[in-house]
């Protein structure tokens, strides 16, 4: 059996980064970028310069890229006008006497965030711009604030409706075998096991980092809290807004409208439209606090650019390398050395499982589903698995993008909103305590061990 070129880009591009970054103590941003240059070399010495290039006008075009700038912005805003100290004093309030009562929160907001959005980076940025200071202001530590929202970043793609749920339903090998109605109701199913293990983990990580519940008294009433900053929940209009006008009613009234029309509403991106206007809400309700000299107001920005200079660079590295490796072949390469297996049911699946993990954190789960959604569907109907549970059972497993290091978008979003500057602390427990978990929830629904209705 041949090993493609693009596999061994891939090998030697995350040896390559760990080494440099995990051994050699460089930093995340120099091994990115290394490692980009490595990948470009693999098409060709001479091409190296026009990969390069390509890939990283590339990455600067995707929206994450831009996403993740604002959200540092806005985060910084957000702290310096006061609105997230007088939003923390409301939530504690309601929750504050429970233990871990913010990360229980940022769990399931994750899940009902993930029906609507049905992106890992959506998810993780408008969540935690909620839950991260939330859980920070309640005694969590930063990094782990920012695993936890990022492990739960996923669930935007294994609940329904889901853009990867709808891209499976078209392939020419699963069209008219599977209808939307069963896949959603299995697909829930599914979803839902997985967010029960994550609450499961978050019963953990309370024990484990003795998380206390908030002091008698540093909390308030919820009258008190609601006179002093009730204004603070305005914020919440720069989520509800976007999500209104694109995914409600309004969206689909504007769709008709021949002066908008549905490419005008397709558009507008939810993870850019949030914090832009969250940015301008929170402007208005705390200009008080905003610095009134220049000199205010130079520490602001400073402060705020090198934040964004640091998660920049290496998002920017990141999603470059990752589009080198599409053009190295590496998905084509993957779904042949996949095909060619013949191996007993639950060895397949298994290996299905971790190798669209392993592909889903640098392709993302769109770019994974349209490379490896055929070749995995077939593969596991092949050793017994209906159609319905072979979709459920990938879908899972796409969904550990969001926490697949080191290059997962949703791990820089999380690490930007809780300013946390070394994100390698965030890889281990996102390895084990959150993608090899997930896939092997997968497995247990793919094997009929966890079910789901009409799977």
């Amino acid at each position: 059996m041949e090993i493609g070129i693009g596999i061994i880009a891939f090998v030697v591009y995350i040896i390559f980064v760990m080494v440099w970054y995990l051994l050699l103590k460089r930093s995340i941003a120099e091994a990115m970028l290394l490692g980009l240059i490595i990948v470009c070399a693999f098409n060709g010495v001479t091409q190296i310069p026009q990969t390069f290039m390509t890939s990283l006008n590339k990455a600067l075009k995707q929206d994450v890229m831009a996403a993740i700038i604002l959200f540092t912005v806005m985060a910084s805003i957000m702290m310096q006008t006061g609105i997230i100290t007088r939003l923390v004093n409301i939530l504690n309030s309601i929750l504050g006497r429970f233990r871990g009562g913010p990360a229980y929160v940022s769990a399931c907001a994750s899940a009902m965030f993930g029906m609507v959005s049905g992106a890992s980076s959506a998810n993780a940025a408008t969540v935690g711009s909620i839950t991260i200071p939330w859980m920070t202001e309640s005694g969590w530590p930063k990094s782990v604030a920012a695993t936890m929202n990022t492990g739960n970043a996923g669930l935007g793609i294994c609940i329904p409706p889901s853009s990867s749920m709808f891209l499976m339903l078209g392939l020419p090998v699963v069209a008219g075998t599977v209808e939307a109605g069963d896949l959603y109701l299995a697909l829930m199913c599914g979803g839902l096991w997985t967010l029960v293990y994550r609450l499961l983990l978050t019963r953990y990580y309370v024990g484990r980092h003795h998380i206390p519940a908030v002091s008698a008294e540093h909390i308030v009433g919820l009258g008190r809290a609601l006179k002093a900053g009730g204004t603070s929940l305005t914020m919440f209009l720069g989520i509800i807004i976007p999500l209104v006008v694109i995914t409600g009613p309004v969206g689909k009234m504007l769709e008709k409208k021949a002066t908008f029309g549905e490419d005008g509403v397709s558009a507008m991106n939810i993870i850019i439209w949030v914090p832009v206007l969250i940015m301008f809400i929170c402007l208005i309700e705390g200009r008080k606090l905003l610095p009134k000299t220049a000199e205010g107001f130079g520490k602001l920005l400073g402060s705020t650019a090198k934040t964004c200079c640091s998660c920049g660079a290496v998002s920017l590295f990141a999603m470059a390398g990752s589009n080198a490796l599409t053009a190295t072949g590496f998905g084509d390469d993957l779904t042949t050395l996949l095909s060619a297996m013949e191996l007993p049911k639950v060895i397949m699946i298994l290996i299905i499982g971790f190798v669209v993990a392993l592909v889903a954190g640098p392709l993302n789960a769109t770019s994974t589903t349209v490379s490896l959604g055929p070749v995995a569907y077939s593969a596991m109907v092949a050793v017994g698995v209906s159609p319905v549970t072979a979709i459920v059972a990938f879908l899972i497993f796409a969904s550990t993008e969001g926490a697949s290091p080191p290059m997962s978008s949703p791990i820089f979003v999380s690490s930007s909103i809780a300013g946390v500057e070394d994100v390698s602390v965030m890889f281990k427990p996102l390895i084990f305590h959150y993608v090899i978990p997930v896939v092997l929830v997968g497995v247990l629904v793919a094997m009929g061990i966890l079910p789901i209705i009409g799977g």
